[in-house]
């Protein structure tokens, strides 16, 4: 049986200190994880998370169930919790289109990782920031505390992941200029 984990941090803590130390090889696992993934599962095109996600639970052969939830100020935008026999995640509703993808691959790629935590929320906790979900899916859903690395990593995964989908037409084209051009350009050189 998998135990319960779930994928947010608490509102209070950030996950903590990265070691600097650590942050090339952190950023060379994740293209790796990436390219992995990406060859056995290839994004669909056009990109669709839903159809991506299809894939992905064909690869696992586990199910991934995608539950939207209302956002309220200070709680976590999105979950994942291993279940026993499939996978939940939980995202914000209320968004854009390329939000909710953003916060899915990022609760993706805690999954993908394995990432554990420790659980902050009661049942009760959870069942009051999501009513309409059942009782036996709230348990530890909604908040964990986890290290700052993991946020990271499942941060940059989810970039390079929505990267790929979405790399058609390219983000920045070639002589692009302007304040947005110059942020991608940076963004695309942290990240390597």
């Amino acid at each position: 049986m998998i135990a319960p984990r779930c994928t947010r941090l608490a509102p209070a803590d950030r996950g903590g200190p990265i070691d600097e130390r650590g942050l090339t090889q952190l950023r060379a696992g994740a293209r790796e994880r990436v390219r992995s993934v990406l060859a056995a599962v290839p994004v669909p095109r056009p990109w669709s998370m839903n159809a991506w996600v299809d894939r992905l639970e064909a690869w696992r052969g586990r199910e991934i169930d995608l539950v939207p939830i209302a956002y309220r100020p200070g709680q976590p935008s999105g979950a994942w919790q291993a279940r026993p026999d499939y996978d939940l995640i939980a995202y914000t509703e209320h968004t854009s289109a390329l939000h909710q993808d953003h916060i899915i691959a990022h609760e993706l790629a805690h999954m993908l990782c394995a990432h554990t935590g420790t659980c902050q929320l009661s049942e009760s906790e959870a069942a009051s920031l999501a009513p309409d979900l059942a009782p036996a899916a709230l348990s530890h859903l909604l908040t964990r505390v986890t290290s700052g690395a993991d946020e990271y990593e499942a941060e940059l995964i989810a970039v390079l992941l929505l990267s790929a989908a979405t790399s058609e037409p390219p983000a920045v084209q070639p002589g692009a200029s302007g304040r947005a051009a110059d942020q991608a350009r940076r963004l695309a050189a942290l990240l390597g």
